[in-house]
Order: C-alpha cells, then structure tokens, then sequence
C-alpha cells in the first residue's frame, strides 16, 4: 500500500515534467524565445503540481508554500548533508539583475556559435549558480539544457537518479574552477540519451519479444492446429502399422526354399525427393526411419529381392491433408535386386500408399488396419513374382 500510495503523489509530478518538456520543445523550435519570462514559465510548469517546498529555519525544518514562476525573495543556501557545510548562491537583491545578464548571453553570438553539449552546460551551470527560485532550480536547469540537445539531435538531457553522485560531484568540480569535468558530464548524458533512442528505434523495427515467441511457439503447431509431435507419432504409427501387417504376411509364408523379413533402417541423414507438402518425421534423436522388407530363394535358385519404404507427413496437416508410404530407392538400385545399402542421397520416391489424416488422427481407425493389412499382402504378392523372375533368370543361367 505504501508503494502504491508513493506511485499515486507522484504521478502529478511526472505530469508536470511532462507538460514542461512540451514547452521545452516551443523554446527549442523558437516558436517562444528564450527570455527571462520564458524560463518563469518554465518553472511554473515544472512545479506545477508542487504545492510546498522545505526550509530550514531557526525553529527546523518547515514547509512554505512555493511560489511558481516568480523570482525568490528570501536567500536559497543549500546545506549539504554529506559535507556539513552551506553552498550560497546569487543573492535576493541581484537575481533579477543576474538573470537578465543571464538571457543576453544565451542570446549572443558567441553563445550560439558553440557546441550544443557546450551551451547545455552553460546554462544549466549559470541557472544553478543563480538559483533563481524558491525550489526547483535544478529540474529548470535540467530543462533548459534540453532545449539545445533538442536542437541539435532532437533529444533532451537524459539525468537519472544514478547519475546523482557523478551529477553533484561534476557541480563542485565546476564550482571550483574546473568546467571541463561538467562538460564531459553532459556529454555522457547526451551520448546516452542517443544511444537510449537508437536502441529503443531498433528495438520497435525489429520484432516485439512476444510476436518472437508467438513465431517460434508457431513452428510447432501446423496450420491445422495439430501439434508437429501429434503429426510426427501419427506417422511413427502408420509405419510400426506396415511393418507389423508386413511381418504377418510374410511370417505365414516363410519355408526351406524362401525366406523374408521386415526391419527398420535407422539413418541419421535421410532426404527423400518429395515435393515441399510433405517432410520425414523427426524422432527424439533426430533420426529417421525406413521400413526394409527382404525376401531371399535358396540353391540353386538363388536370388535376393528387397524393398524400402518410408513414411512423410504433412507439414501443414489441414484437415484434407493425407500421410503417404512412399517406396524409396537410389537410380543405381531402382529393382533392390543388387545390394541392401542404399547410395546416393537425395532418395528417389514414388507413392505406395496413403493414408488420410483423419484416419490417424486421433487415433489409428478400424479402417485403415484392414487397408493396410490389403496393401501388405499386395507388396508382398509383388515381390515375391519378381524374386520368382530373378530365382529363375539365375537357375537358366547355371542351366
């Protein structure tokens, strides 16, 4: 409650900061000239929502009631805690006559000839020396400074709380002579009020943090809905689904004269030709899968016959999309009748068998088990004619 409370009174503060800045950028485009009145109304909008300021008097502390806008009539001598000791600034009897010999300088020639880092500190540093208001003097000095930043880069002096140590420590320096180290302040302010700006522009250029995050969460949900591990254990079930239905077909057939199997090729670098619709399912170690059936006749009818198959996914996984079971093979070894390493990457493909999306998911359908237990025995129909082809090609040929 009491952070809330503080974040309450000071809302009307950094109103006021803010209605004054609007009137910092009027005196920095000159639409209002830098005069004596031009920086009282530049106080009244900084204190604005100011009611009171504290003083020290010979009974302690008290608060008075601030005038806005209008010179100081009683002394303004700033008791530093840390030092134990007083700082005097312009007396009562002269601030008005300071101040206007204030304003003719900003508007010499010399003065407007200079760098703008160079009249920032000038005026700030002149405005604090007379401090010329009851309160506020320094949020003035902060202002007015920002008007030749403004000039020059668009920019206002950024002074952060952080910066109080370095800020009063480059006061003093100046008091006693030396400027250049209150100079180099504010040109550090300057430089990190630009750099400020720079980074915030880059920063709304390129992407916000959420549509980021949005982006990358995107690339695992298609445009379907369906999560990409959804489609990818849809299509690891198509696949165990052949191979089990290719398993049974040829376990039934098997005998002294032929023999088959089915197994899995597990390959780490698997590109089969497809068009784009469609990709590899991605297991957890970033390896994919081709389902090997092989069938072999003995002696003297020898020969070997063999047939890989692969599974892709849709990418998009609309609601029309279809999983295919594409036969994969290398030009060198389109028949699988020579040797049972494939070469030669990317793979050739041709479709063998579809599945639609909504027979897998959510679940395998009753449907598609009978499909593919027909398209099994049909693969497997086809090669033992082929391996029939080749057994008898090879016994004519010891004939």
């Amino acid at each position: 409650m009491e952070l809330a409370k503080r974040g309450e009174d000071a809302r009307p503060l950094f109103e006021a900061q803010l209605h004054a800045y609007d009137y910092v950028l009027s005196l920095a485009t000159k639409v209002e000239h830098l005069s004596e009145a031009a920086i009282r109304v530049l106080h009244e909008e900084v204190c604005r929502a100011q009611a009171t300021y504290r003083v020290i008097t010979s009974i302690g502390f008290q608060e008075q009631s601030l005038p806005k806008g209008r010179y100081k009539v009683l002394p303004n001598h700033v008791l530093y805690a840390r030092e134990g000791k007083s700082h005097s600034y312009a007396p009562v009897d002269v601030t008005p006559v300071e101040m206007g010999r204030f304003i003719n300088e900003l508007r010499s020639g010399r003065f407007n000839a200079a760098h703008p880092v160079l009249q920032a500190a000038y005026a700030h540093y002149v405005l604090v020396v007379i401090h010329p208001f009851a309160d506020g003097n320094g949020r003035v000095a902060r202002a007015l400074a920002s008007v030749f930043t403004y000039r020059a880069i668009s920019m206002p002096i950024m002074i952060l709380s952080e910066h109080k140590e370095t800020y009063l420590n480059a006061l003093e320096a100046a008091d006693d002579g030396r400027y250049q180290q209150f100079v180099d302040f504010m040109l550090s302010r300057a430089l990190d009020t630009i750099m400020l700006v720079q980074d915030s522009i880059f920063a709304v250029e390129g992407p916000t943090l959420e549509n980021s995050i949005e982006a990358i969460n995107g690339l695992f949900v298609t445009s379907g809905g369906y999560t990409q591990a959804q489609v990818d254990n849809a299509g690891e079930r198509l696949f165990d689904l052949v191979q089990a239905e290719l398993h049974k077909v040829i376990g039934r057939l098997l005998g002294p004269n032929l023999r088959g199997s089915v197994a899995t090729l597990v390959m780490n670098d698997l590109r089969i030709m497809a068009d784009p619709s469609h990709r590899l399912p991605i297991g957890d170690e970033q390896r994919s899968k081709l389902l090997h059936a092989e069938f072999a006749s003995s002696p003297p009818a020898k020969a070997t016959l063999f047939r890989n198959y692969g599974v892709l996914v849709p990418v998009d996984a609309v609601e029309d999309d279809e999983f295919r079971l594409v036969r994969v093979f290398d030009e060198t070894n389109q028949h699988g009748n020579q040797t049972n390493k494939l070469v030669g990457f990317p793979l050739r493909s041709e479709l063998a068998f579809s599945a639609r999306l909504d027979e897998l998911i959510p679940s395998t359908s009753g449907v598609l088990r009978i499909r593919v237990g027909l398209f099994a025995g049909r693969v497997v129909s086809e090669m033992l004619a082929e391996l029939r082809s080749l057994a008898e090609w090879t016994l004519k040929g010891k004939s």
